[in-house]
């Protein structure tokens, strides 16, 4: 008998403008040496043995419609299922727009697991997928984390506040979550207006805190122009 499916999720919805550049191309859609960079975030992903069982299924891409057009190219010639969504205004409301999607176009299981990334982040691992998906199957979702560097202070009225960082992990994604209580909380989002940073957040609030398992150093986000200048250079 087949096991749940993973469904993948992409977040290439925002318009990237702190990563500059000098022109209006979000920065998930500027060309590198291997494609568009959400073509890179993505197709790691795809490279996982089947033999796993955590393959992705399908894909749906949560894009803006000034890019609709030529995100749907350069995914034609992907060998799985795959369809758009409308970006929303938040991160939270473009989740919920590709979970929708999602429900109409694949028809998920309860128990199938949902896999969502962000479209700049195009060094994740497909071994860092497999083992966030792995997570998730035993405990319901998972997210990965990696240490933080930095003394972190937390700033207020009553002064600096000193955290031990001991306790602190950053939070990455791809992230994974089982269908049913997923698609519930992001309802629950979607009908109060709650937003979110990530999804894990989300499910913490609504009493299903993920998993947290070891990240990769090298899966840090392309976030501003230093940034974009140090992934070209490694994707030539």
């Amino acid at each position: 008998m087949a096991g749940p499916r993973l469904h993948l999720i992409l977040l290439a919805g925002g318009q990237g403008r702190r990563a500059g550049g000098g022109d209006d191309v979000p920065k998930q859609f500027r060309s590198t040496g291997r494609g568009p960079l959400f073509r890179v975030s993505l197709d790691a992903f795809l490279t996982l043995d089947p033999a796993t069982g955590f393959c992705p299924s399908d894909l749906v891409l949560a894009v803006a419609e000034p890019w609709a057009a030529p995100a749907e190219n350069a995914l034609d010639v992907l060998d799985i299922p795959w369809t758009t969504a409308p970006a929303g205004t938040t991160r939270t409301a473009s989740t919920w727009n590709a979970l929708t999607r999602l429900s109409d176009r694949f028809d998920p299981e309860p128990a199938d697991l949902v896999a969502v990334h962000d479209a700049a982040r195009p060094f994740a691992s497909a071994d860092l997928l497999l083992r966030v998906a792995r997570a998730a199957t035993r405990s319901g979702g998972a997210v990965p984390g990696i240490p933080v560097p930095d003394t972190i202070v937390q700033t207020g009225k009553e002064g600096a506040v000193y955290l031990d960082r001991t306790s602190l992990s950053a939070v990455q994604t791809p992230q994974v979550f089982r269908w049913d209580t997923f698609h519930q909380a992001h309802a629950w989002a979607a009908e109060s207006g709650a937003e979110f940073t990530d999804d894990g957040g989300l499910m913490a609030l609504r009493g299903h805190p993920p998993e947290v398992i070891t990240g990769e150093q090298a899966n840090w986000k392309v976030t501003t122009l230093v940034d974009w200048r140090r992934a070209e250079s490694l994707l030539k």
